[in-house]
């Protein structure tokens, strides 16, 4: 019981912020109907985590019932979530790497990036199904190679950024709050993620600083995309505004 109410603590706070943070933008889209496409794929794919999330909670509500409840499952292929994860890091990944590559108008920058992207998500599927880990963990290969190549596609986002006037007006640039919601959450997690195999009940010490890290990872994120989403309400963006130098 005592590591049900760790798993409550950590994952209340945490869904409920995804899900504020999808409502927060959506109010941003309402406000800016000339959002970028880009922008509007970002607030769906915030739906998509919260979902996602909803979804695998199915796995510690079952263990942590004693398969009370979803008994189905037990013994099974997906009797835990890691499956749904593995799919959900590729995603992620791919999709916030596309996100910022996608701010920058240098056509040569997006073809090599993109072509990175491509054989990042060929290689982690490969990775996936050549090996046992898609039902039995998460995959640190997937996760730490995806974490990799989002934050330089992040870096080279600011670096393209310092050339332009955007510099001027930050507070109202939503992929400003975007991508250093991102970086600080891969920056302080993907450390502690390569030693996910660790994460064992008899290892309490590993146990707590996991939960309590992504706990404050996770809040400090989705608080910054909330914030960024309500400031920039007040914005009018050009549609499929680009950095353009």
């Amino acid at each position: 019981m005592d590591y049900f109410n760790k798993f409550l603590f950590n994952a209340i706070p945490t869904v409920l912020l995804e899900l504020l943070a999808a409502l927060a933008g959506f109010y941003f889209l309402k406000k800016n109907r000339n959002a970028s496409k880009y922008d509007k794929y970002f607030v769906v794919f915030l739906w998509y985590t919260f979902a996602n999330e909803v979804i695998g909670a199915y796995a510690p509500i079952a263990y942590f019932s004693e398969y009370r409840i979803f008994g189905f499952i037990k013994g099974t292929l997906f009797e835990r979530n890691y499956w749904l994860y593995n799919i959900y890091f590729i995603i992620n990944a791919s999709f916030l790497v596309y996100y910022f590559n996608n701010l920058l108008s240098n056509k040569k920058s997006r073809k090599i990036t993109n072509f990175v992207l491509w054989s990042y998500v060929l290689s982690a599927i490969i990775f996936l199904f050549a090996t046992d880990v898609y039902y039995k963990s998460y995959s640190n290969f997937t996760f730490a190679l995806g974490a990799i190549l989002l934050l330089i596609s992040i870096l080279l986002f600011y670096f393209r950024l310092l050339k332009t006037d955007e510099i001027i007006d930050l507070k109202k640039y939503l992929p400003i709050y975007l991508s250093i919601g991102v970086m600080f959450f891969y920056l302080c997690v993907t450390p502690i993620e390569l030693f996910a195999k660790y994460f064992k009940i008899t290892n309490e010490v590993y146990v707590a600083i996991r939960i309590n890290l992504l706990l404050i990872c996770n809040i400090f994120m989705y608080t910054t995309f909330i914030i960024g989403f309500i400031v920039c309400a007040k914005d009018k963006p050009n549609k499929e505004k680009r950095i353009t130098k």
